[in-house]
């Protein structure tokens, strides 16, 4: 209410100064060039008083409104705090609140895993390299990071120390021609709590180490090859904790005419989103593409 009666005195205040406005230019038409100039400046100096004067309204109507927020701002934080007494598992599960999500993570760790490192130059000097892009690299993740297969479940990689022999190995072996490449995403936010995003990828000139093998690659490696992969990215407390890793199998990443409807339609996006309702108790929450 108080807001309106200061726009109200406002208005009154604009139309005065459009009105004396009026009866000047009147008035103005027998003076001369010099005369005019004149009172042009006397007037530019009165508008920058009424201007003042309407900005300090302004302020204090902002100021009234502040004061008469606060109590309301602080309802939500009240309701958390109750939220987190009545069901304190739920809220042992949302881990703490970041600045980050899986998005700018995920966009991070590619960066790194897209740095060359020639082969063509010595092992010791190729070693520090691999270290130092290896360390650029595992910033982004958990110190419980693992890598799960979508169907079954198992873990790919089951804790930090294979992941970092599997990305050594790849780093160290696949070269300068590496790349990896997000082609489509879907983002799944959350106030609070994890977050998560499925990436359909290309990795090119991947070389890592031969099946049934340790993943340093130290009892041989495959040849580089493409690898089309679909990978739902979880992060929790500002790192990357878990991936789920599937074969894109119909190559619909890569795809150019393959949209949001044609990849939320596929067995493959189905699976995924089962798996995350379940991660989610249920609640998909918003998607966005």
């Amino acid at each position: 209410e108080s807001g309106c009666r200061s726009d109200l005195s406002m208005g009154k205040d604009r139309r005065k100064s459009r009105s004396r406005s009026r009866r000047r230019n009147e008035d103005d038409e027998d003076l001369s060039p010099e005369a005019r100039i004149e009172l042009l400046e006397v007037e530019n100096e009165t508008l920058k008083a009424e201007n003042r004067e309407l900005r300090k309204k302004l302020v204090e109507t902002l100021r009234k409104g502040n004061h008469s927020d606060r109590g309301r701002r602080h309802e939500p934080e009240e309701k958390d705090r109750r939220r987190s007494k009545e069901d304190p598992a739920e809220s042992r599960d949302e881990g703490p609140v970041s600045d980050t999500n899986a998005v700018l993570l995920t966009n991070a760790q590619m960066e790194a895993y897209n740095e060359p490192i020639p082969n063509n130059i010595p092992a010791e000097k190729r070693m520090a390299l691999v270290a130092e892009k290896l360390e650029r690299f595992m910033v982004n993740f958990d110190d419980k990071v693992q890598i799960l297969d979508l169907k079954s479940g198992q873990a790919v990689i089951k804790d930090r120390n294979s992941f970092i022999k599997r990305y050594t190995c790849v780093f160290r072996e696949s070269g300068s021609k590496l790349l990896g490449t997000c082609t489509k995403r879907f983002y799944f936010d959350a106030a609070r709590g994890p977050t998560y995003c499925l990436d359909y990828e290309t990795h090119e000139s991947l070389v890592t180490a031969m099946p049934g093998t340790p993943p340093d690659g130290k009892l041989g490696v495959r040849d580089p090859r493409t690898e089309h992969l679909m990978v739902l990215y979880e992060e929790k407390g500002g790192k990357l904790t878990k991936m789920w890793i599937k074969q894109d199998s119909d190559k619909l990443g890569s795809d150019p005419y393959a949209g949001e409807d044609i990849l939320a339609a596929s067995d493959a996006y189905k699976q995924f989103e089962a798996k995350l309702k379940e991660l989610k108790n249920g609640k998909l929450g918003e998607r966005i593409f």
